[in-house]
């Protein structure tokens, strides 16, 4: 999980959004870089806080105001694309024209920089009548960043306080921890923390989760060199909760990545399961086995597949399968802003997440529990894609999770659990529990 990314929601003139940037004069060059990052992001499909994070490390003769107004710079336009493109009011404006266009809402914007952006006089007339328009009658589409596709799947949802979970979606994301009580108790890692002047809270229905009031550097510490704490989003602990593990159960995580509910798993347990981690990728498995080595877990079983295939029979029958579905990854918009910018192939995604629903049924026990949950806001990759599921597989049926803590308006009135930022404090997530016969 990434460390969280500045707030850039502060508001300027007619409640318009603008970058929080440091004290200190911007110069061209600073726009520049923030531009070739933007366009690396882009072309790279990368994740944005990877990139800051490697390419400014390499940035030794800018000082630390200078790197945070480019990092700054580049979260924001990640943000408000959409915003600042309708601003410069161009065909196909370049990633150095929405940087100059953000720093115009900073007020920051002088002729040195348009011109190095290649803004001219007509440009900066248009840009200073155009933020003349009062925010709130934009377009909502423009308003809240949103591609063609993105629109559509928003006016699905049809969100209750739609500006509310908009602004959360462009906010900080907070860093949470979630403590391995084999190691320390969630109060004794609190403690630990604040030794080292890290102030952390524990989180409402999440016993081993706590979030940081601060940034920090964690990975370091030597309580996360000895596994005492995973950095995991509250959402993806009610994920784990939401399965419902018991001691001694068979567990499959069909699609574990590097293995964070994996290791989730086995903390709410105290590491009595039999639990089997899948992934297409292999590497990311090894990544998972590196995690649990240093977590005290040295029984992982580790089997890379294609799990939209038929899995082996030796692998046999499980009493509880989670599927953490590849997905649009919507809900997780304030960490990974690149992700709204992202082409996605809809009818593969759903064919993806309908075969692994499929084969992930398949070695469920009779009696046992599929938990499908994807981090996206979307019916289309949730409800429909459940909804279908269960159409064509008689005697299956939703239940609703166990008393996990969850905060009663997650879940549904047809018993699925939907996590906003907004309301939650967490990444946006869905999760559908689903009984065998």
């Amino acid at each position: 999980m990434s460390d969280p990314t500045p707030d850039s929601s502060t508001l300027s003139g007619n409640d318009w959004p603008a970058p929080a940037l440091p004290r200190g004069r911007p110069f061209p060059a600073q726009l520049q870089l923030a531009a070739e990052l933007l366009e690396r992001i882009g072309s790279e499909g990368l994740p944005a806080d990877r990139v800051l994070q490697r390419e400014l490390a390499t940035q030794r003769r800018m000082g630390k105001r200078d790197r945070e107004r480019v990092r700054e710079l580049t979260l924001f336009v990640l943000r408000q694309r959409r915003v600042l493109d309708w601003l410069l009011d161009r065909d196909q404006p370049d990633m150095a024209m929405r940087v100059a266009a953000a720093l115009l809402l900073a007020d920051a914007l002088d002729p040195v920089l348009a011109a190095s952006a290649g803004l001219g006089e007509n440009d900066m007339a248009r840009l200073a009548e155009r933020r003349n328009t009062p925010f709130p009658e934009l377009p909502t589409d423009i308003r809240f960043n949103l591609t063609a596709d993105a629109a559509a799947q928003w006016n699905e949802l049809a969100p209750a306080d739609p500006e509310a979970l908009a602004q959360a979606l462009e906010s900080r994301a907070p860093i949470d921890l979630h403590a391995n009580p084999r190691c320390a108790s969630a109060a004794a890692l609190r403690t630990e923390l604040a030794e080292a002047d890290i102030e952390a809270t524990p989180i409402d229905g999440l016993p081993l989760g706590l979030r940081l009031q601060r940034p920090a550097r964690l990975t370091r510490l030597p309580a996360f060199e000895r596994g005492a704490f995973e950095i995991q989003d509250a959402g993806s602990q009610w994920v784990v909760r939401a399965v419902g593990a018991q001691a001694g159960d068979r567990i499959l995580d069909l699609c574990a990545g590097a293995g964070g509910k994996s290791l989730g798993l086995l903390d709410e347990t105290d590491g009595n399961l039999d639990l089997t981690a899948c992934d297409l990728h292999a590497d990311r498995l090894e990544r998972l086995r590196a995690r649990a080595r240093r977590h005290g877990d040295l029984d992982l079983k580790l089997h890379a597949a294609d799990a939209t295939r038929p899995l082996p029979d030796a692998l046999g029958q499980f009493d509880h399968v989670l599927i953490d579905a590849p997905c649009s990854g919507s809900g997780t918009w304030r960490r990974h802003p690149e992700l709204r910018w992202a082409a996605i192939d809809w009818p593969d995604l759903a064919t993806t997440q309908r075969q692994l629903l499929e084969q992930g049924a398949a070695v469920t026990r009779p009696g046992g529990r599929l938990i499908y949950a994807t981090c996206s806001l979307w019916p289309a990759e949730n409800e429909a894609v459940v909804a279908d599921f269960l159409a064509g597989h008689p005697g299956w049926q939703a239940v609703i999770p166990g008393d996990i803590g969850l905060p009663d308006d997650a879940i549904t009135r047809d018993g699925w659990v939907r996590l906003r930022p907004d309301r939650h404090g967490c990444d946006g997530f869905f999760i559908a529990c689903l009984q065998a016969p």
